[in-house]
Formats: structure tokens, C-alpha cells, sequence
């Protein structure tokens, strides 16, 4: 299968909803109508109310998410001016995930009954309908959450002006994003990673985030420090490689085999032929990619194929000089609505810019969608992805 942007346009379109999403949809939405219902009427108190009550709560249950997401993302900029406070609050942060719902929830149910409730009652009542939600989504997370059969391989064919003919037809392998250690996860990544099996690329890439938890981060680049190339193993760091320990996981990914480029770059020869691979650090929170530093050294006219964490390193004044840009970071939007599309994309590049072949100011970039989840842990028409990427002469 080919991977190319609908014409004109430089992003995927929107998922179109099919009869078993629309019933899945109208299910859910009744499950949650009788349990808000049913909450109102046990902790509030109230009677015929409740029932319209309830459709109103069902109807913001997703905008609420969305925020709660939004909320959350805003802190980790704390990483790049004081990294040290950022750890320090983590923990709030992580609980706050719960708490925000709750308050939401109150104020709105306080502002639907004109003050009539008391703050006490408000509270309580918020907490029912929180605690259902949450019940409700974490059912949903366990039938959502992808398996290791639940993997997707993309195969995309790039064309690229200049591609010497020893590279014509070159396979480059993707990982990204493979957060191991998540409770969250059901798979493991070995088995996860089991897609990549038999495809025989000639060099495999990781585009960061390898743990989640610093504890992991030795037995995740160990398996996947199993996937083998001909011309070996490349990886660049993630914002949250940063965050479980920058030399924690280099130390981690070379002892599996991986080189790790660090605002690097690495030349690639075929028969006379060479491209280069050019690697930068997190371009995101941290801010800590220097592409002209990993651009120094590399030549005018070669093909080169830049490595990044993060999409938004297309927008650097030197990103031009990659023909390609391989990235990760969004996930893929996790959680991609029909109609609505992803309710949260870290990324400057716009929220439909959020997976695949894109092209961004004519520059290229592939978006991968990773292997692993963050909050909410769960996926939406975003099934985990290894990518093939195979180079053709324009």
C-alpha cells in the first residue's frame, strides 16, 4: 500500500463514520444517559429533571475531555525553563487528571440547577458523575486498547528528486513512541514489536519516547534492540527520553546495538553512492535540537533524511535541506472522532496534520503513529503503526 496525501490538501482526511461506529456511538451515548440519570436522581436528589439534565451532561462529556487533555499539556512546557519543578509537580499533575473532571463536573451540575443545589451537594453529585465516567471509559479502555495483533504495518513509497540509483528502492524501517512500561498498555512490546518481523529493511530508525517509566528503559531498548538491518540502528530522543534520563536511555539504546544521533548526522554508502541520515534531540518541549550543528560537515547536493521527534522541526530554517523528515510524537491523535477528528494533537503544524505522508511549506515529512499511549490510553480509529518507508527516484 502507497501512503500519499489527498491532493491539494498536504494532510489526511477526516475518518468517514461507519453503521458500527454510529452504533457504538448511539450505545455509549445511552449508557452514559441512564448513568448520569441515575446519578442525579440517587445523590442530587432530583426528578424529572435529571432525564434532561443527563443529555445535556453527555453532550459536553467529550468537550470536557478535550479539555482536561489541553489542561494537562500546558505544564510540560515547565520541562524546558525548570525541568526540576516539573518533577516535582508530576505527581499533581498525574492526579489532577482525576480531580479536573470532578470540579467541571460539579460546577456545571451547581450552574444547571441555578445555584438551587448547595456546594456540598454539587460536590457530591460531580464526584457520582466522575466516578461513572471514569468507570465507563475505563471499560472502554479495555476493549479499545490495541493488542499485539493490532498493529498496522504502513508501507509508503516517497519519491525523491536527486536519490542516487544505489538507493532506488531503499527500505527504511519506523519505530516510534513505544512509551514501554505503561500500566496502561496491554500488549508488551516485544509483542508488539512482532510486526516488524520478516520485513527486511536495510535500516531501521527509532523516532523516540522509548519508556515510560526509568525503570523499563534497559528491557524496552532490549527488545527493541532485536529488529536488524543491513546498514544497523539509528535513533534520536523524545521528550519523555528526557524526562525518564537522557543518558539513562542513550546508554540503554547502545548497549542494544542503536546509534543514538544527537544533533548528529551519518553518512549512508552504496557502491560509490551516499545519503545522509542527519538525527536532532527533542525539538519540542526542550527545545533542544541544533540542526545546524547536525547539519555541519554534511555536504551541498546529497540526499539527506532528517530524524526528529517531533513534526515541528520542519519549520527550522534548515529543515529544507532534508528531502525527507521522519517523525513521531503525536501519536496519531490516539483518539480520532469521524467528523471530529483527534481531540488533541501536540504539534504547531495544526490538528489534522496529525499522522502520515504530509507535506508541510512543500517539505515532506512522515508522521508515524507510534506503538504506545499516553493519556487517555486508549486508540480510536488510530491503530499503533510500524512504518516502511522505501525511497524512489523522482
Amino acid at each position: 500500500m502507497s501512503v500519499s496525501c489527498p491532493a491539494g490538501t498536504g494532510r489526511p482526511a477526516a475518518p468517514v463514520p461507519t453503521k458500527r461506529d454510529l452504533v457504538i456511538y448511539l450505545v455509549l451515548a445511552l449508557w452514559l444517559w441512564l448513568g448520569y440519570s441515575a446519578s442525579l436522581i440517587a445523590v442530587a436528589h432530583l426528578r424529572w429533571a435529571a432525564l434532561w439534565q443527563a443529555a445535556v451532561y453527555v453532550l459536553v462529556s467529550v468537550p470536557l475531555l478535550w479539555c482536561v487533555i489541553t489542561v494537562l499539556s500546558f505544564p510540560k512546557k515547565l520541562v524546558r525553563v525548570a525541568p526540576d519543578v516539573y518533577r516535582a509537580v508530576s505527581p499533581a499533575l498525574a492526579l489532577s487528571q482525576y480531580l479536573l473532571p470532578w470540579v467541571g463536573w460539579s460546577a456545571l451540575i451547581w450552574w444547571m440547577n441555578g445555584g438551587g443545589l448547595s456546594a456540598v451537594s454539587a460536590l457530591e453529585t460531580g464526584a457520582a458523575l466522575a466516578a461513572f465516567s471514569y468507570a465507563s471509559g475505563f471499560a472502554l479502555l479495555m476493549s479499545l486498547r490495541p493488542r499485539a495483533g493490532g498493529v498496522e504495518v504502513t508501507r509508503t513509497d516517497v519519491s525523491i528528486g536527486g536519490l542516487p540509483q544505489a538507493f532506488d528502492g531503499y527500505r527504511i524501517l519506523q519505530i516510534s513512541d513505544l512509551h514501554g512500561g505503561s500500566r496502561f498498555v496491554a500488549a508488551s512490546v516485544s509483542a508488539r514489536l512482532e510486526a516488524a518481523a520478516g520485513l527486511d529493511p536495510d535500516l531501521v530508525v527509532f523516532t523516540g519516547d522509548l519508556a515510560a517509566r526509568a525503570e523499563r528503559v534497559k528491557s524496552v531498548a532490549q527488545a527493541l534492540g532485536r529488529l536488524r538491518a543491513r546498514d544497523g540502528l539509528l535513533a534520536v530522543l523524545g521528550n519523555h527520553d528526557h524526562w525518564v534520563g537522557e543518558e539513562r536511555v542513550v546508554s540503554a539504546l547502545a548497549g542494544a546495538g542503536f546509534t543514538v544521533l544527537r544533533n548528529e548526522h551519518r553518512p549512508i554508502e552504496h557502491n560509490g553512492d551516499v545519503i545522509y541520515l542527519v538525527g536532532v534531540k527533542d525539538p519540542t518541549y526542550l527545545r533542544q535540537d541544533n540542526l545546524p550543528a547536525a547539519l555541519q560537515g554534511v555536504p551541498d547536493g546529497p540526499v539527506v533524511i532528517l530524524l526528529s521527534h517531533s513534526p515541528d522541526v520542519v519549520r527550522r530554517p534548515l529543515a529544507g535541506r532534508a528531502s525527507l523528515i521522519l517523525s513521531g510524537h503525536t501519536h496519531g491523535g490516539q483518539m480520532v472522532f469521524p467528523w471530529i477528528g483527534p481531540l488533541y494533537v501536540p504539534t504547531r503544524l495544526g490538528r489534522w496534520r496529525m499522522a502520515g505522508l504530509v507535506t508541510v511549506d512543500g517539505r515532506v515529512v512522515y508522521i508515524n503513529r507510534g506503538l504506545g499511549e499516553v493519556f487517555p490510553p486508549m486508540r480510536l480509529n488510530c491503530p499503533p503503526e510500524v512504518a516502511l518507508i522505501t525511497l524512489r527516484r523522482s
